[in-house]
């Protein structure tokens, strides 16, 4: 009996994609998911949907990356609520 890596880590859905929850095995993607996730800064993350998205380009194949999700701790506020009078 083999067993997948890709099956023992969990994964968490964001906007409609599944993405691994570990970075010992990321989500292999194709390079378009960068446009639903949004384009990472330079040190390849991405704040969607209170979850930290890490993104690695492939060396190898251009067309792929590979992804992985972090949630962010709701105990720690980054940001001031403020309100437009």
């Amino acid at each position: 009996m083999s067993v997948r890596v890709e099956e023992l880590v969990d994964h968490v859905t964001i906007r409609g994609t599944k993405v691994s929850n570990t970075i010992l095995a990321p989500s292999l993607m194709h390079v378009s998911v960068v446009q639903t996730f949004g384009l990472p800064n330079r040190h390849g993350n991405v704040i969607c949907d209170n979850f930290t998205v890490y993104i690695r380009y492939d060396s190898l194949k251009t067309d792929r990356v590979h992804v992985w999700a972090y949630k962010n701790d709701l105990t720690e506020v980054d940001e001031w609520p403020c309100a437009l009078l």
